[in-house]
């Protein structure tokens, strides 16, 4: 037995050096944490008489966000709101986020994607009173229909529909149709979804979209169209975007913003959930036809809400 001992002994001492000479993690390296002032009006500020916001957050090499951004009621720093950004100017929350009022009440709670809240936000009065929403559609763009010129054409081969939206607009749902020239003629109602929509009772934002679309879905489906037209088109808030469109042959840059972009999809029905202030919407549509005309119906339903 004294043997025993006496080699697990002599073992850890053998040991010792190696251990010894095991090198130590490295530490994580996190880019510095950098602070931004802004204003009441959320506009950034280096004056200290403007300063009512506060942001720290850490960047990349490239300005993205990294981790948890946390925003700051400024001179009292009690914290204003706190989650991830998708991108900056404009702000894109991605998601679980919180807001909470200067007394220190929560004002909001809920999950955003790419800047849109999701089913699960709700949101409280500086009093903690929860507030309420209700929710109606209300038509944007009644059908409305225009003849584009093929790309080989005299003439333009490209559309831009300016969609202007309610007040308190949180998404709409919109039917797109793009078909040749000589096609059945399409139309549909946009009644339906209403209809729908007012008897989802108290159901929350996108699950009334999505009602509505499914709706609209299926009007205007009486007569396909037999060929499918060569187009492409977009949604975009940007009207900058809008008119590089109509300025070149149909093109929108990747540094404009939109909402949609879609090839060879002729038609479509499809809710879209809308950043909070969103007033317009430009829906542009480019005939890609070499020697066909083609027709572009839409419609666009809005979702509004009013809440107290």
């Amino acid at each position: 037995m004294a043997q025993r001992y006496a080699l697990y002994f002599l073992f850890m001492l053998a040991s010792l050096p190696a251990l010894a000479q095991r090198p130590k993690p490295a530490a994580a390296t996190l880019p510095p944490v950098d602070t931004v002032y802004f204003d009441r009006d959320w506009e950034r500020t280096e004056t200290l008489e403007e300063v009512a916001y506060a942001r720290i957050a850490r960047h990349d090499a490239a300005g993205k966000t990294i981790g948890t951004v946390r925003d700051y009621f400024y001179p009292s720093w009690k914290k204003q709101w706190e989650g991830k950004m998708a991108a900056e100017n404009p702000d894109k929350p991605t998601g679980l986020c919180c807001g909470w009022h200067e007394n220190g009440q929560v004002s909001f709670r809920g999950t955003y994607v790419n800047g849109v809240q999701q089913a699960d936000f709700r949101s409280w009065h500086d009093d903690g009173r929860e507030i309420k929403c209700a929710s109606q559609l209300q038509d944007a763009l009644p059908l409305s229909n225009a003849t584009i010129h093929c790309s080989n054409c005299m003439h333009t081969s490209r559309k831009v529909f300016t969609v202007d939206l309610p007040v308190g607009t949180v998404g709409i749902v919109y039917k797109l149709d793009v078909r040749d020239e000589g096609q059945p003629p399409i139309s549909w109602s946009t009644a339906l979804a209403v209809a729908a929509v007012a008897g989802s009772g108290g159901a929350a934002a996108p699950a009334l979209l999505s009602t509505a679309a499914t709706a609209l879905t299926k009007q205007g489906n009486n007569a396909p169209p037999t060929v499918s037209t060569k187009c492409h088109w977009y949604i975009t808030p940007d009207e900058s975007a809008a008119q590089q469109f109509l300025a070149t042959k149909g093109t929108i840059t990747r540094d404009k913003m939109c909402f949609r972009a879609a090839e060879n999809t002729p038609q479509e029905t499809r809710p879209l959930a809308l950043p909070a202030g969103t007033r317009r919407l430009y829906v542009c549509v480019n005939n890609d036809n070499y020697t066909t005309d083609a027709t572009a119906t839409l419609s666009v339903t809005a979702l509004v809400q009013t809440c107290q």
